[in-house]
């Protein structure tokens, strides 16, 4: 069961900080804002899960049974699509994402804070790699990350000031028939960092190497949020968690400044609470939703959104999956299902018609046999020779690719479609623009040129899938002029004082890496800052 929590916050007094969203953003400022000796109360849409009680992993069946764990409410979690169809995968609960994430913990480049200044696209960060790099640190100590150091490092990595914590997983079988092939072209497959220590870490288990981080870890070996910050930030005694409640507007006073949110229970009840700071840490697809939800006579358009820019610039990740079948027995499924990555095509490349780059990444999830039945597209007698054929001989191919921001593509609520609370759902516009489009031509070249150096003897067409990589970014961006941002350097909102934004909206770029680090790296530095705040007599 939960651990009881001490606090509660009163109908009528403002706790120090109200946050939306219990994720990778949420999480984290929970627990340095209470450690900083400050009250919070953190509104999470979803449930609360108990590892060794709710995650199906160790069912026969799980196959069938543990997707539904995190599975999405059709009357609450909608949306809708503008232009090209996109495939929303997120999880709603206590840990937020982190739940269902592969763990995946690469830091950003420096030249992903700086990429009009080299490249001449796109708008530089407020802040630099060198600014964050402390804080990526002190990140991957929470989590207990694996990664690989000295030689066995990527040539790629980003300077470090301290070593990863634990050492890095072992290469599986499918990861090492890729790296024949990566060697073979003279590209670097190196071990990524993960957010699954190798070795006991703050009172969890070394990984188990079951394979099924995507449903839950049972053994509470992944670091995902629920296990790592939550309990810390709980343990202060100045932190209640509120599951199950939707947000539905940012109330202001007549001084500008945030005063409530106003959320519905499980049940629909409306509720308000008030704080001092709010924070919104919902993703870059809820964030501005609430947002633009909280119009009021001083911002007509939506809370912050002076700038009309809330909403604006969303990105993800281009994911382009590809498949490999290989004569020897791979069993991809054995070990972690992140089994290594690519970045010797992380950065612009002058001779490419396209500025920036991509990562390929091993992904040896969903080998299992019903997944890949499921693909096969044949029946009967055919079914059963194809899945002779095939089953434990395929390994799965993902990129990171980086989509350069747009103001086009947009997070915007829905005129017409509504859900089970009576709240517009998101509407999203995600289309590949040009830079996008001349990668997309580039990455499936490359990742069968690795398939066939690996020796693959039949090669799956690579696939790209809008939406897949999960990775949502950039509705809320952080900048210097508020003309042209919505938020500051330390994700502050330029137009109301006591607001900030916690999670993947204030990106500016997405870089070619899994965004979570990140995101929490910059929860810790914004935690900083609402901490001085209050010092100062500024919240």
């Amino acid at each position: 069961m939960p651990p009881r929590v001490a606090f509660r916050a009163s109908r009528q007094q403002p706790v120090g900080v109200v946050i939306v969203g219990c994720g990778a953003g949420g999480g984290v400022l929970a627990k340095e804002l209470s450690e900083a000796g400050l009250t919070v109360l953190v509104l999470e849409a979803g449930r609360r899960f108990i590892a060794g009680v709710d995650y199906r992993t160790a069912e026969r069946e799980f196959e069938v049974t543990a997707p539904t764990v995190f599975a999405p409410e059709p009357s609450r979690d909608r949306h809708t699509c503008h232009g090209t169809a996109f495939e929303v995968s997120r999880v709603k609960g206590v840990g937020g994402s982190t739940l269902a994430y592969l763990a995946v913990v690469p830091r950003f480049h420096p030249s992903d804070f700086r990429v009009r200044s080299e490249d001449g696209i796109a708008d530089d960060w407020p802040l630099t790699y060198e600014e964050l790099e402390s804080y990526y640190s002190e990140v991957e100590y929470e989590l207990g990350v694996s990664g690989p150091d000295g030689e066995d490092a990527s040539p790629f990595e980003p300077v470090r000031t301290a070593p990863y914590p634990t050492p890095p997983h072992e290469f599986n079988k499918a990861s090492l028939a890729i790296k024949r092939g990566a060697d073979r072209l003279g590209w670097h497959l190196r071990r990524e960092p993960l957010a699954i220590p190798t070795k006991p870490w703050h009172g969890r288990p070394a990984c188990l190497r079951a394979g099924a981080c995507m449903f839950g870890c049972a053994a509470e070996a992944k670091s995902s949020i629920d296990v790592t910050y939550v309990p810390k930030a709980e343990a202060t005694g100045r932190v209640e968690i509120r599951p199950r409640c939707v947000a539905r507007e940012v109330t202001v006073g007549d001084d500008g400044r945030a005063r409530s949110v106003v959320y519905l229970d499980a049940k629909g009840q409306e509720h308000e609470v008030f704080g001092r700071v709010v924070v919104l840490a919902a993703s870059a697809i809820e964030t501005p939703r609430l947002l633009v939800m909280s119009r009021s006579r001083r911002f007509p358009a939506g809370l912050a959104n002076g700038s009309g820019l809330v909403g604006r610039y969303f990105m993800e990740h281009l994911a382009v999956v590809a498949f490999g079948v290989f004569d020897e027995r791979l069993d991809a499924w054995r070990g972690t299902p992140a089994g290594g990555s690519i970045q010797d095509f992380y950065e612009t490349d002058r001779p490419n018609a396209f500025a920036r780059g991509f990562t390929i990444e091993v992904n040896c999830s969903r080998q299992w046999p019903l997944a890949v039945a499921r693909r096969l597209g044949v029946w009967g007698a055919s079914h059963r020779a194809r899945m002779k054929d095939v089953f434990g001989r395929m390994v799965g191919l993902a990129t990171v690719g980086e989509q350069l921001p747009d103001v086009r593509n947009t997070v915007e609520l829905d005129p017409v479609v509504k859900d089970s609370f009576g709240l517009p759902v998101p509407r999203i516009t995600c289309e590949a623009r040009d830079n996008d489009r001349a990668m997309l031509r580039v990455i499936p070249r490359r990742l069968t040129e690795l398939l066939e150096a690996a020796g693959a003897r039949e090669i799956w067409e690579p696939a790209y899938m809008p939406g897949w990589s999960a990775h949502y970014l950039g509705t809320c961006r952080m900048g210097r002029d508020p003309r042209t941002s919505v938020v500051d350097a330390w994700c502050r909102a330029h137009e109301v004082p006591n607001l900030y934004v916690g999670d993947g909206s204030v990106f500016v770029t997405g870089a070619a890496a899994n965004p979570a680090l990140t995101i929490m790296a910059l929860a810790m530095r914004t935690a900083e800052g609402i901490v001085r705040a209050f010092r100062d007599g500024h919240a």
